[in-house]
């Protein structure tokens, strides 16, 4: 680790525990510091961790994130009041739904301006959806984006995001939670509502490990939020381990919840680690909360990659133009019951992506340029998560 990265890490170790660090390393580059702070949403932590050594720091450095700090807390106390108000018109209006991720997991931090957030995920009935639509727009929000997986709408005045999930879940929990509606079967109502349901503290925690395993895959990496969350959580709750992990080997994310609870434990509780373990925390460290494109690239040849790699290039370039069966059925419903559309509804994708997604061509090029090192790297990454098969 680099020098800025271990005081960052301290920082975030203290913060989240509610302590205080006691010391500042001489010669930080606080421009690198500052850019750890903000693509690993960690700013308000860090600034909690450093009270008492103020003094210390680089004044210019301090300013800009006390302002960026302002900022959020006023965007998080909006979005809080947003999010309560849609809720309970939910609530009211007798629409099934289950608050997921973020909603829950900042009231395990020392405080909730920790886990700076202004966009809410919550899980529908699909079969509610156009009652959804109709309160949507009684409400003012905005409609962003219709698509198989949610309906993503938003305040237009605050900028308070709110993804309406028709499937609790894509990618590894799919199976397991089921396409559509089925995450309410693994939940129950919550103690005074009618129609808030919320899942028991194991299957939210595989939940959020599934959540995290997904955007690992799809972006080559996730920031260390993803590790506090699931740090604290394993500090607030007792969990049935043994149910756990025969969950999560339905799942297959048991490799994955092992690994980076080691990960966690190496950052925050000083544990001992393997190499491995330390290449992965690194990795966690150059990533920010979705990673960035290039390792992306790398990452989805790395899925298509046999022992030799052979053509994973090509395999991953053609997936990508032509999805899978079982993915276009999703996308398009119609082909459950006429699958000889298939042909049709890709030629139909790739209009709609070629005019309204442009960047899908321009990633298809990058993973067509994609070297050996990276692709080495990123098959070790992936295979020691466990996460090749998503």
């Amino acid at each position: 680790m680099t020098n800025e990265q271990r005081f960052f890490v301290e920082c975030v170790k203290r913060g989240i525990k509610n302590q205080k660090v006691d010391f500042v390393p001489e010669g930080l580059d606080y421009k690198t510091l500052f850019n750890l702070c903000t693509a690993h949403s960690m700013s308000v932590v860090v600034l909690k961790a450093v009270e008492n050594v103020k003094e210390k720091l680089f004044p210019p450095f301090l300013r800009v994130l006390e302002m960026a700090i302002q900022h959020e807390v006023r965007l998080d106390i909006q979005s809080e009041y947003d999010i309560n108000t849609v809720l309970t018109a939910f609530e009211k209006n007798g629409i099934k739904h289950m608050p997921l991720k973020g909603y829950h997991l900042k009231k395990i931090y020392p405080s909730t301006d920790m886990r700076f957030a202004t966009d809410c995920d919550v899980l529908i009935d699909v079969d509610q959806i156009k009652k959804v639509r109709k309160l949507v727009k009684e409400l003012s929000l905005q409609t962003k984006r219709h698509d198989e997986h949610h309906d993503i709408v938003f305040y237009p005045t605050t900028r308070t995001f709110f993804e309406l999930h028709k499937t609790i879940f894509v990618g590894p929990l799919e199976k397991y939670f089921g396409v559509q509606n089925k995450g309410f079967d693994r939940a129950e109502l919550k103690e005074g509502y009618n129609y808030f349901y919320q899942m028991n503290k194991e299957v939210f925690y595989i939940s959020i490990l599934g959540h995290s395993a997904y955007h690992f895959a799809e972006s080559a990496g996730v920031g260390i939020r993803h590790l506090t969350d699931i740090y604290l959580y394993r500090k607030t709750f007792e969990l049935d381990e043994k149910y756990l992990n025969a969950e999560l080997e339905k799942c297959g994310l048991l490799q994955f919840k092992n690994q980076f609870e080691k990960v966690a434990n190496y950052l925050f509780d000083d544990a001992e680690a393997d190499e491995f373990t330390k290449k992965l925390a690194e990795h966690i460290l150059e990533s920010d909360i979705l990673s960035n494109e290039q390792k992306k690239s790398a990452s989805d040849v790395a899925s298509n990659a046999g022992d030799d790699g052979e053509n994973a290039h090509k395999k991953t370039v053609w997936k990508k133009i032509f999805l899978p069966t079982e993915q276009m059925k999703f996308a398009f419903p119609v082909l459950k019951k006429a699958i000889w559309l298939l042909p049709f509804c890709h030629v139909y994708r790739w209009i709609k992506v070629i005019f309204t997604r442009p960047k899908s061509i321009s990633k298809i090029k990058r993973m067509q340029e994609v070297s050996q090192s990276e692709l080495d790297y990123m098959k070790e990454i992936r295979s020691g998560l466990g996460i090749n098969h998503l």
